[in-house]
């Protein structure tokens, strides 16, 4: 992948001081909806937007938004812009989402309480800012480099497998609400069906984003986030177990899957990171 120069900034990779104090309002705003969501799921007639029921959908977005928080913490204090390059598209589309199930169900939020305007405004500008961003900061972006490890192609079209699939699912999900509450682990209304579809493009956008990618650098980030998210909503289960809807095939299989990559997630990134460990070693030896 190479980067045209598409303005007078110069190729040094560096991230740009606007897009570091963003990170650090919406670090801020995240861990509002932290605090609430994920800790105080109950409270969400009084303390949010609109009442979330039941729990798990809570605590689920609750998870989703502590991957944010560790995405953008990373994003304030990287060296390199382009490690966070792919992030930024996922995110745009995440919030244009939430615009659309906002304006689609504005009967069902709590339009007298200050917490919805916030989100409102939030989700508004949002869809704006954050493509802005990252198009302002990606002509520091050098490229794919000589000595830059790289992803092999294999996982990238399985990356550009998965990021079709659920995007092709999201989009369905979110016209049509009424396939995903029939079919998911836990009861959905029409707002929170399109709500989930909105966090199920994070893996269609960004696999679609990471099978165009092939530097290692630029994908670690992605999986990290992706990581504390799972771990986050794993360790929600628990205490909403009876959500579940537990003779649902595909609440088994969903809780299957996220246990497995608490595995198979970290042994892919060790397997990586020893590879391109190996390859800096040779190229050193062959060097000297």
């Amino acid at each position: 992948m190479s980067i045209q120069n598409s303005g007078s900034r110069p190729r040094d990779d560096r991230v740009l001081p606007e897009v570091r104090a963003v990170a650090v309002f919406v670090i801020f705003i995240l861990i509002l909806a932290v605090i609430v969501l994920y800790f105080m799921p109950d409270t969400t007639d009084t303390n949010f937007a609109w009442t979330i029921k039941p729990t798990l959908t809570a605590m689920a977005m609750g998870a989703g938004y502590i991957m944010g928080i560790y995405f953008f913490a990373r994003v304030t204090f990287l060296k390199r812009w382009h490690y966070a390059t792919v992030g930024y598209l996922p995110i745009t589309m995440f919030t244009i989402w939430m615009l659309l199930a906002t304006l689609l169900h504005l009967d069902r939020f709590n339009q007298s309480a200050f917490a919805f305007y916030f989100w409102l405004v939030i989700y508004i500008i949002t869809p704006i800012l954050v493509p802005f961003l990252w198009f302002r900061n990606r002509v520091t972006d050098p490229g794919l480099t000589a000595n830059e490890f790289q992803v092999p192609i294999i996982a990238r079209r399985i990356a550009g497998v998965i990021g079709v699939a659920f995007t092709l699912f999201f989009i369905l999900c979110f016209l049509f609400p009424d396939v995903l509450i029939g079919i998911f682990p836990w009861k959905l209304t029409p707002l929170t069906a399109r709500v989930i579809a909105g966090w199920l493009s994070f893996p269609g956008i960004g696999g679609l984003m990471l099978a165009r990618e092939p530097r290692w650098s630029s994908w670690r980030l992605v999986i990290e986030a992706a990581y504390v998210g799972i771990v986050f909503f794993l360790l929600a289960v628990p205490r909403a177990w009876n959500d579940l809807v537990q003779g649902n095939p595909l609440t088994w299989v969903l809780l299957i899957a996220l246990l497995g990559s608490l595995i198979l997630v970290p042994a892919l990134y060790l397997f990586m990171e020893r590879q391109k460990l190996g390859r800096a070693t040779t190229s050193s030896s062959m060097g000297s």
